[in-house]
Parts: C-alpha cells; structure tokens; sequence
C-alpha cells in the first residue's frame, strides 16, 4: 500500500463520522462553540514491543471544508489532504501534483459499518459505564458485564476510558483510552481542540482546483 493509499485510509475513517454523524457534530459545535477551530490528535498505538504514534491536525470550517495534515510518522507526513463536504470532493497535493477523488459518501459504505460495529460493541447492553469526578476531570470507563468470568477463564477483553476535562464550566474531551484486561496493551487517544481560522481552506481548494 503506498503512502498516499495508507493516509487516505486514516482520514476516511475521520471523514465517515462527520458525513454520517450529527450527533457527533453537534458534540464538536458544543465543545468548540466556533464554526472554525483545529483538532490536535495525538494516537499512540501500544500493542507490541515497538510502539508507534500518529500525530494529526484537522483543521474544521463550519464542518463543510476540511484540512488533514499528518506530522507523524513521517511516511505519511508532507501529502495536504482537502475535503469539500458540500460538492463531496476529495483532494490531495503532494508538492502541486493533485489527485482528486468525487462521491466520496457513496463510497465509505464499509467505514459506515465498521463505525457502527463499534458502537454496539460499547453498548449499555454488554458493558457497565462507571462515572468517575477526579478534579477537575469526568471519567467514564466502560468494562464488559462478564468482566470477571472472563477474568476467571483467562480470557482477555477490552476496556475504555473517555477523559471530559472542565473548563468554565463546560467539559471538554481530552482522552479516550482503550486498553487489554491486563492493561499490556493499550490505544491512547488525546484530543485538544482549539480555535483557529481557517479560511486559508477555501482559498487553498479554489487555487488547487484551478
């Protein structure tokens, strides 16, 4: 798979949450309060002996333009990645040589599914949400009902811990953690979003279009 095919993988999976999703942009308008601001994402992968991060900016205006910039790891640094949400284009520019990709919705079908596979997973049904204050912080942490049978027989599971910091009175996502039964294994996922304007996005998809 090249570069390019690996990024666009990892901004699909961003992109069909916000297609899909209202309720998941209603949650981002409530913490940002703004139509433009930029999403800080530090991803750090701990599955096996060498542990691997991807650091990514995603810059939002008014959830109909977008811009990806990848930081790490580098393999997938250097590509700027658009997405026109109103006319549903996809863009790449790798030093002014510009692919483009159209219908993206019709064809995130399978991301669509794998999104909402992973919410039954966390449901109420199979796992208890417990609600921690510590400080200023909230913390929800999922853990599967048969968590100690499963214990008992050795078998592993996941759990998830979702991190709401308070800021005048607001809470604002910070982390999601998902960890192995021993904790060996673990996805942490922090968030910071901030304002930021991001009119450079229009400008910039109306020059690489020309």
């Amino acid at each position: 798979m090249t570069k390019n095919n690996i990024s666009f993988l990892i901004i699909l999976i961003f992109l069909v949450n916000i297609i899909y999703s209202n309720d998941l942009i209603g949650v981002f308008s409530k913490y940002s309060k703004l139509g433009e601001f930029k999403i800080e994402l530090n991803i750090k992968f701990e599955v096996d002996a060498s542990p691997t991060s991807i650091l990514m900016d995603i810059y939002v205006d008014n959830f109909k333009y977008f811009y990806f910039k990848i930081n790490e790891p580098k393999i997938l640094s250097g590509i700027d990645y658009y997405y026109n949400l109103h006319e549903d284009i996809f863009l790449t520019d790798l030093n002014k040589d510009v692919d483009s990709y159209n219908g993206i919705k019709d064809n995130l079908e399978i991301f669509r599914n794998f999104i909402r596979i992973l919410s039954v997973t966390y449901s109420q049904d199979k796992f208890f949400i417990k609600e921690i204050k510590d400080k200023n912080y909230k913390i929800f942490y999922f853990y599967p009902k048969s968590k100690n049978a499963l214990k008992f027989l050795g078998v592993d599971y996941t759990q998830m811990k979702i991190y709401l910091k308070e800021q005048m009175s607001v809470y604002f996502l910070e982390k999601i953690e998902f960890f192995n039964s021993n904790n060996k294994k673990r996805v942490d996922v922090k968030v910071n979003i901030i304002p930021y304007n991001t009119d450079f996005i229009k400008k910039n998809l109306l020059e690489i279009q020309k």
